[in-house]
């Protein structure tokens, strides 16, 4: 018996969450940069303008780093020998985190 199988409704509501974050995140670090730069050009200060725009290139960095973070764990999993024993329940929990529509 797969681990997850049991588990389903668990890893399914996680992969809800997730999926909300995938839309909520972008929203919120476009709507945080434009509300930034606003205060800035409203300021008329040079250094406003440029605290902002750092501001805003952190925030997107994080997004990024983010949604790579699935993919770098996959990938340091992948270096550990013994994981191939655990690889394809690993896919089973990954598949309802992820794609939450194709989990069983």
């Amino acid at each position: 018996m797969n681990y997850c199988t049991g588990l389903s409704s668990t890893f399914t509501f996680i992969g809800h969450i997730v999926k909300l974050l995938k839309i909520l995140i972008p929203i919120i670090i476009i709507g945080f940069g434009i509300w930034d730069f606003f205060r800035a050009i409203v300021g008329s200060k040079d250094d406003e303008i440029k605290k902002s725009l750092r501001s805003l290139l952190f925030r997107a960095i994080a997004g990024v780093c983010i949604f790579f973070l699935p993919a770098v764990i996959d990938l340091v999993f992948s270096w550990v020998d013994s994981w191939k024993s655990y690889d394809a329940e690993y896919q089973e929990c990954f598949k309802c985190i992820w794609n939450v529509d194709q989990c069983k």
